[in-house]
């Protein structure tokens, strides 16, 4: 499983469906997603101090569609990576998928957050750092973050499928180079 897609990770099951995406303009969302990712990186670096904690997805990226949730990568070393599910778990943290692959991967989602909080748990050094490179792509380059704001919106007109579709080609391309 690749997470040069994350959000297709994350879909809900009525996201799936042909009912329309709802996205939020930048100006509706950005400040109140960095307002969570600040006070999330502060818990996080406290409980994991070894841990590299990254915002990712949409809201790490100036002037991007969203659906509005906030997307945190905490990257940890290899051997590290059972007791960091560990702790995140005691932390109230809900295990919502995971991967045992040769590069392991879990999403866990933050329970009582005011905005759809969700960790992507990776271990250092994988080719989930790919959460890091789409991310510092979007933000290098208004005009390709331009073409994904518009992919955004008229796939999210179709529905789930479509949008999760059309994401993941996108950053498959990016990724890509």
């Amino acid at each position: 499983m690749s997470l040069a897609s994350p959000d297709l990770q994350d879909m809900r099951l009525e996201e799936a469906s042909s009912e329309a995406i709802s996205l939020l303009a930048p100006r509706h969302y950005q400040d109140v997603a960095t307002a969570v990712y600040e006070d999330a990186e502060l818990l996080l670096s406290s409980i994991l101090p070894d841990a590299r904690i990254e915002h990712v997805g949409a809201s790490a990226m100036p002037g991007a569609y969203s659906r509005g949730g906030v997307d945190i990568c905490v990257a940890v070393p290899r051997d590290a990576f059972d007791e960091a599910l560990g702790v995140l778990r005691e932390a109230g943290y809900v295990l919502r998928s995971q991967d045992e692959a040769a590069d392991r991967w879990a999403a866990l989602a933050a329970p009582h957050s005011a905005v759809p909080l969700t960790l992507q748990l990776i271990e250092s050094g994988s080719r989930h750092e790919s959460l890091m490179v789409f991310r510092d792509a979007m933000r290098g380059g208004p005009a390709l973050l331009a073409r994904y704001n518009a992919l955004k919106i008229e796939a999210g007109a179709l529905g789930g499928v479509a949008y999760g579709g059309a994401k993941a080609s996108f950053i498959a391309e990016v990724l890509k180079g």
